[in-house]
């Protein structure tokens, strides 16, 4: 039967399947006297459970050392084509006597590193995936920050939330005992990235190009309404910084298929990467072929950019 609700809503309903199901995993898992979950095992469930709405195909691990998947997911309208990557690899939210906290600088900060070199490859935004737990095991997390409905670290939805990686390195330095909040507040839950009623912004730099402008203040869907979503949570971070670069130089991206192809700022403020460039240039005119060949073939990608890849999920919005 048709969906009547359209694509977005469809997707939405098996990113809550999907979220539903890691929440169960970490309940269980931590209700039998366990430590913190695999998040390995909570990305296998949360796979199966969008199937089939969103396809995926997973990959053979190459690294065995490696902790947290990298997942590239394609999220494609289905009229026109138009798609939006990102790179994703899973983050815990561990708890150790009174302590919160994510791990984003583990081994050093050369997870971190790895992530975002192999999301330059790939041409992608990186982000995490924040496995939450469920609602009562953040019970005792609160957020001192102003909320107007329900406290963010409360949200039933945010077990399973998604945060730019380039922001996570960012609060990383200013935060010490406080990580896990400021996380939980900056990020969204995934089932809400397709969907986006208001589309608020209050974006305060120049932009050149008037169909990223218009990208930015007008309601979007599909693919644009995701790179949307991040970029928003960027530019509000963004704002609540010192300015950090003196001048802003305004580029293109080397892509052929790339949406956006000038007026984008290289301003990076405190990140590690210009959060437009990273985030837009995810947005193509179509979607690569190689996950067209990866999802018929059920193999890996030829070439280096691959190599770290543990599968790919296409969601038509």
């Amino acid at each position: 039967m048709e969906d009547i609700q359209g694509p977005s809503q469809s997707v939405r309903a098996a990113l809550v399947r999907g979220r539903t199901a890691v929440d169960a995993f970490t309940e269980t898992w931590l209700s039998q006297g366990n430590a913190t979950w695999a998040e390995e095992t909570a990305t296998d469930l949360l796979l199966m459970a969008v199937h089939p709405q969103l396809s995926y195909v997973s990959f053979t691990r190459h690294e065995e050392a490696r902790v947290g998947a990298d997942w590239l997911w394609w999220f494609v309208d289905a009229a026109s084509d138009e798609a939006f990557g990102v790179l994703v690899q899973a983050k815990n939210l561990k708890k150790k006597g009174q302590r919160w906290h994510i791990d984003y600088n583990y081994n050093n900060g050369n997870q971190l590193e790895s992530l975002l070199r192999a999301s330059d490859l790939l041409k992608v935004p990186a982000v995490y995936a924040l496995y939450c737990g469920d609602p009562v095991y953040r019970q005792e997390l609160w957020c001192d920050q102003g909320h107007d409905g329900v406290m963010c670290t409360h949200n039933p939805r945010a077990g399973v939330s998604v945060l730019p990686t380039v922001l996570a390195a960012y609060l990383g330095g200013l935060y010490a005992d406080s990580l896990a909040v400021a996380s939980l507040h900056a990020a969204v839950p995934l089932e809400d990235l397709t969907t986006w009623e208001e589309q608020p912004w209050s974006h305060r730099g120049v932009v050149h190009d008037s169909a990223v402008l218009d990208l930015l203040t007008t309601p979007q869907q599909g693919p644009r309404l995701v790179a949307k979503r991040l970029l928003k949570i960027l530019t509000d971070y963004r704002a609540r910084q010192f300015t950090a670069t003196a001048e802003r130089v305004h580029s293109g991206l080397d892509l052929d298929d790339a949406v956006f192809t000038g007026g984008l700022s290289d301003d990076s403020g405190h990140y590690l990467r210009p959060h437009f460039p990273h985030v837009l240039r995810g947005l193509r005119r179509s979607l690569p072929p190689y996950v067209h060949e990866a999802l018929e073939t059920r193999h890996l990608p030829q070439g280096p950019e691959f190599m770290d890849l543990d599968g790919m999920t296409v969601a038509y919005v």
